[in-house]
């Protein structure tokens, strides 16, 4: 990578990070640019030649993420019947919870529920519109999204263990 993709990668960062420490103290969306650039310590240049809007910091955030989740996860099957995936998953988001949330609160135009229907997706692959079968995908993102999201705003009380095991419980998942 050369030096001017290193130095954007890290105005990015900064900026997503800035929008993180940010966001745990307000609004996502009384978040300015200005805000923004103060806190990461980035140029209003910088900002502009990376990002068109706050909402672009996101969508680079998710995608981090994504990119995260695939070099982390120990399995290619996104399997919501495997217990060590469900595990994992739960891990994964209590280990990201700032982000996540963040996501979530910001209602990003590329939502995780999103992400996480198209991992399915790409495993599974995406069902003909007249197969039942493929509502079975939704149900579990679905239903995995929901408690993540819960279990993350009310501080991630119960173990990445205990979730996964009620998680497997939940869904009649052996």
């Amino acid at each position: 990578m050369d030096k001017r993709m290193i130095a954007n990668q890290k105005v990015k960062n900064n900026l997503l990070k800035a929008l993180i420490e940010l966001s745990q103290i307000k609004k996502w969306s009384t978040i300015t640019v200005t805000e923004l650039i103060e806190k990461s310590g980035v140029a209003r240049a910088s900002f502009y030649r990376n990002f068109s809007s706050i909402e672009d910091i996101i969508d680079y955030g998710v995608m981090e993420m994504v990119k995260k989740y695939n070099e982390e996860n120990p399995s290619n099957d996104e399997n919501f019947h495997d217990k060590k995936l469900i595990l994992f998953k739960f891990e994964f988001y209590k280990k990201y919870a700032d982000l996540v949330l963040t996501f979530h609160h910001a209602q990003a135009p590329q939502t995780l529920l999103t992400v996480i229907d198209d991992f399915m997706i790409d495993v599974y692959g995406d069902m003909p519109s007249n197969s039942i079968s493929k509502y079975e995908l939704y149900y579990y993102s679905g239903a995995f999204y929901n408690m993540v999201i819960h279990w993350l705003e009310n501080g991630t009380k119960e173990s990445p263990e205990d979730m996964a095991r009620e998680f497997m419980r939940i869904t009649n998942c052996k």
